[in-house]
């Protein structure tokens, strides 16, 4: 989903403090990114096979990601909302990035994850988008959230269907095919 492995670390730099956690689900605890998060998060954003439906594609390295770190909290100094730092609640894991965010060239606020391959196909990304969107709609009082999508990514089309999306357009964007996705409250 836009949407849109390395060896595993310990926790220190992505723990989390209890008074750090924003949002919950069943099995995950979101939180602010920190600079500090890039290498923990470099296994998922540096892995060609989680941001091959990303672009520009994977980071080439931490320091990167650093940079991606930076531009998220920008994002949250301007619009108040972003992505989060994905963590797991057994064992406070960093495992990846979710979040509602806006995209080049569009009005609409986009829900977007990314996670290590070693966490696809549990479930996560549905407890994610459907967190992600009440809190749009509840708390942020969006009128619409969109997902936006690389058509090939049959995977995320779905998942975002079964949380209650439907197909809005079909267009180019940055120079690249994509399908979004809508829902409304």
């Amino acid at each position: 989903m836009s949407t849109e492995a390395a060896p595993s670390s310990a926790a220190t730099p992505a723990s989390v403090a209890a008074g750090d956690v924003c949002l919950e689900t069943e099995r995950l605890l979101l939180r602010r990114l920190a600079p500090d998060d890039a290498p923990a998060l470099f296994r998922t954003v540096g892995d060609p096979a989680v941001m091959r439906y990303w672009l520009p594609g994977p980071d080439l390295d931490a320091e990167r990601t650093r940079d991606r770190i930076a531009d998220i909290e920008a994002h949250w100094d301007t619009h108040g909302f972003g992505d989060y730092a994905v963590v797991t609640r057994e064992g406070r894991r960093l495992i990846g990035f979710a979040g509602l965010h806006h995209i080049a060239d569009m009005d609409e606020v986009n829900i977007g994850y990314a996670l290590e391959r070693a966490q696809w196909r549990h479930g996560l990304g549905g407890e994610l988008c459907r967190r992600l969107t009440a809190f749009g709609f509840q708390v942020l009082d969006l009128p619409r959230i969109i997902a936006v999508i690389d058509p090939a990514n049959v995977a995320s089309q779905r998942l975002v269907e079964r949380c209650g999306f439907t197909l809005w357009k079909r267009f180019e964007w940055a120079g690249h095919d994509r399908v979004a996705y809508s829902i409304t409250p």
